[in-house]
């Protein structure tokens, strides 16, 4: 008659003497925080101790003498099965890491043979692996959106490239990678605070993700800057792409407990050659996107090789941005602004030009964007000051009569620290009155941060500094921060003044700024006027100044002085 197994019993074997080993010894191996468990020729449990039962979650007796398989049917077939096969089989110690999903839980086991069978040590590694997964996931993912970071982004792009390289995957060679870029987010940082600013990156990336199909690959690789990885693209599928992506900026974003409207620029750049790498296609998808962002705002373009010439061009210039200022290779051309009431001329725009040594004579379209991003952006504003405060007073030393000159600054450079103690100083030191100078702002500089620009431009007009709005209509206007700016001038954007004569509309917006710039006590200058029909149409409107080449092109100072004294 066959025994029941005896859990008295269940001690291990000393072989080599063939006799059980002393009680010591069990109590030794039950007090490891290892399991440990021993198995004969048969696979039969022939020892666990306390640690085993834990992990196993049995008791030994229920275990012991019967079958291993058969009481854990799951390891079959298991690495974990291959493992003790091998080990029983040859001799070799074995190891092994794996999940045992019936009991929820990661084993590291390890297994020796003995002249009976076969030994094995065994723990739980769950927490460790999950921490190990914690840390691999932030180290591939982005803390604040959740999506993948830098690192992952280009393991993706790279895999990409490579399976596009591969002749077994035909169809892989569409990669497209689209770069996403916010515009202007560092004034929301600036503006409200980074707290605020991650907030708004959040709430873009739950859209983003509510209208991505599943298979685009989406990354922050860094501040404001986005990836999206598409295969099996086309150039139509992935313009369609950045367009859905721009849509969701049509409504405007919550920062700070106002509503904030951004917009973003993207550039895409397309896998045409699989011998390019992921950094190649990476850079392309920048050189396109800082394309875009040139061409103004919610814009996205393409990369070619035309596109990345003018980016050389673009990083050449930033590189002798200090020589320019160094060798004095900027200055300033003015163009006359004349009152329709009595043909008189109230005041010049100064335009800022670089005479650069072997390209010639650059207007702002060329460079602007470079130098106002550029490290020499606070310079500027000190050498701009000083440059039209030297004009004056050299006209004036000519005894000429001298109008209101207008210079434009950038949203960074309007609420920059001491703006108008720095004006101030500067024409102090030229001998020149503040009501001789008028800050020109454009609306989209002043929608980061009304209330502080608010601020500035009121110090402004405290100090006799007169303010104007630039290109009035082509951006946000908003009725309801124009009430709250201390604005003395709106400027009516060339493209209304362009389309005068062939558009109703654009007359009728016309007039609606005029009386709206009445109503506010402001006065009103049409930039572009080019026709004598557009003048007609102006005044008829009521607009009070006019600026444009129908008047004069831009002058050097010297041609201005002339121009100044046939007047």
């Amino acid at each position: 008659m066959e025994r029941e197994p005896d859990s008295r019993a269940a001690q291990p074997t000393d072989v080599a003497a063939g006799h059980p080993a002393p009680a010591h010894l069990s109590d030794m191996l039950d007090s490891l925080s290892d399991g440990f468990m021993s198995i004969d020729k048969l696979w039969r449990f022939t020892y666990l101790n306390h640690t085993a039962e834990r992990y196993l979650q049995q008791k030994r007796e229920n275990l012991l003498g019967r079958d291993m398989w058969h009481c854990y049917p799951d390891l079959v077939n298991t690495d974990y099965y291959c493992v003790y096969r091998q080990t029983a089989a040859t001799g070799i110690p074995g190891r092994h890491t794996g999940y045992y999903a019936p009991l929820k839980t990661w084993f590291e086991v390890r297994s020796f043979a003995h002249d009976d069978g076969i030994t094995v040590l065994f723990r739980d590694v769950t927490s460790e692996h999950e921490h190990g997964a914690m840390l691999a996931y932030e180290a591939s993912h982005d803390y604040l959106t959740g999506l993948a970071n830098r690192r992952k982004c280009m393991e993706m792009i790279a895999l990409a490239v490579a399976d596009a390289a591969s002749p077994a995957l035909p169809r892989a060679g569409l990669v497209a990678v689209l770069l996403i870029d916010l515009d202007h987010f560092k004034e929301v940082n600036d503006a409200f605070g980074h707290a605020v600013g991650d907030g708004v990156l959040r709430d873009f990336v739950e859209r983003l993700l509510a209208v991505l199909d599943p298979a685009v690959f989406a990354a922050r690789i860094g501040g404001d800057k986005f990836i999206l990885l598409l295969r099996q693209a086309t150039d139509r599928a992935a313009e369609q792409l950045a367009q859905v992506v721009l849509r969701q900026f049509a409504t405007p974003f919550e920062a700070g407990g106002r509503s904030l409207s951004l917009s973003a620029s993207i550039g895409v750049a397309l896998l045409r050659d699989v011998s390019e790498s992921a950094e190649t296609l990476l850079r392309h998808a920048d050189a396109a996107m800082y394309a875009a962002k040139f061409a103004g705002r919610f814009q996205l373009r393409v990369y070619d090789e035309a596109l990345d010439r003018g980016m050389r061009d673009r990083l050449d210039l930033r590189i002798e941005l200090r020589e320019a200022f160094a060798g004095n290779q900027f200055e300033l051309h003015f163009q006359p602004q004349m009152a329709l009431s009595d043909a008189s001329i109230t005041g010049a725009e100064a335009l800022l030009r670089w005479r650069h040594p072997a390209r010639g004579l650059l207007s702002p379209a060329a460079f602007l964007d470079v130098l106002l991003e550029s490290a020499y952006e606070g310079l500027l504003v000190d050498w701009l000051v000083a440059a039209v405060c030297q004009q004056i007073d050299g006209w004036r030393r000519m005894g000429i009569r001298v109008p209101r000159i207008s210079l434009n600054l950038s949203a960074r450079q309007l609420t920059g620290a001491g703006l108008v103690d720095k004006i101030l100083r500067i024409a102090q030191e030229h001998g020149i009155d503040p009501a001789m100078l008028d800050v020109e702002v454009t609306e989209d500089s002043l929608v980061s941060d009304i209330e502080k620009a608010a601020a500035v431009l009121a110090a402004l007009n405290g100090a006799g500094i007169s303010t104007s709005l630039d290109d009035f209509g082509s951006g946000y206007s908003s009725l309801g921060y124009l009430v709250r700016l201390p604005i003395d001038t709106l400027k009516i954007d060339r493209s209304f003044v362009l389309a005068l004569l062939d558009s109703a509309k654009a007359a009728a917006v016309i007039q609606g700024v005029v009386a709206l710039a009445r109503s506010l006590g402001m006065r009103t200058v049409a930039e572009g006027v080019e026709t004598e029909g557009q003048l007609a149409e102006l005044k008829a409107a009521g607009c009070d100044v006019i600026q444009g080449y129908f008047i004069s092109r831009p002058l050097e100072a010297t041609a201005f002085a002339a121009f100044m004294q046939r007047m």
